[in-house]
């Protein structure tokens, strides 16, 4: 089979990641696939703003813990985010599943583009950590709470632009274990000949 092909048939979601570092070489390369994503007009205008200081990841961490117990749950509360909110309620809660490596990807508000430029770009850098023997994690707290006052002063204190909101982050680092095979793909595909 394609390399290309077995490299996007065989990722997986990694959520427990060894207590080692990826390597500046690694994160820089997964950074620059990122970069060569599709984007429209080839604007370029997002922000990828990686983490890897274990004291701005545990910020990060608290940010999203202590902004989520400030969600009024109602009935129309979604109920992921209302697990989300119970998840909270613990002070040892880890939303970012102790990776060494955070990375947020921001873009303008006002690109009518951002989110599948963010989408394409996080997809890229996910295919390209694990080409390198890198797990990842799609982590999608942050979109939500972007507009919330608590995560823009973190935001603004990581050095993102007033003008953008965070449309995806990922978590990466080198995987504890052997994923899971995939699951059997589902009744997705329809051809109209």
């Amino acid at each position: 089979m394609n390399k290309v092909l077995e490299n996007i048939i065989s990722r997986r979601s990694i959520r427990n990641f060894r207590d080692e570092q990826i390597s500046e070489e690694e994160l820089n390369t997964i950074l620059l696939a990122g970069s060569y994503a599709p984007n429209g007009m080839g604007m370029q205008s997002w922000r990828f703003t990686a983490v890897q200081n274990s004291e701005a990841i545990g910020k990060v961490n608290e940010a999203i813990r202590q902004t989520l117990l400030s969600v009024p749950v109602i009935a129309e509360t979604h109920p992921y985010i209302v697990s989300l909110i119970e998840k909270a309620k613990d002070e040892n809660a880890n939303f970012l599943y102790y990776a060494p490596t955070f990375i947020i990807v921001s873009n303008l508000k006002n690109n009518g583009n951002a989110m599948p430029d963010s989408a394409l770009a996080i997809g890229n850098m996910m295919l390209a950590a694990h080409s390198l023997g890198i797990g990842s994690c799609w982590v999608n707290q942050l979109p939500g709470l972007t507009h919330m006052p608590f995560i823009r002063e973190l935001l603004t204190e990581l050095d993102i632009p007033q003008d953008h909101i965070v449309y995806g982050s990922i978590v990466l680092g080198y995987p504890a274990g052997e994923p899971k095979s995939a699951d059997p793909r589902k009744d997705v595909i329809h051809i109209i000949r």
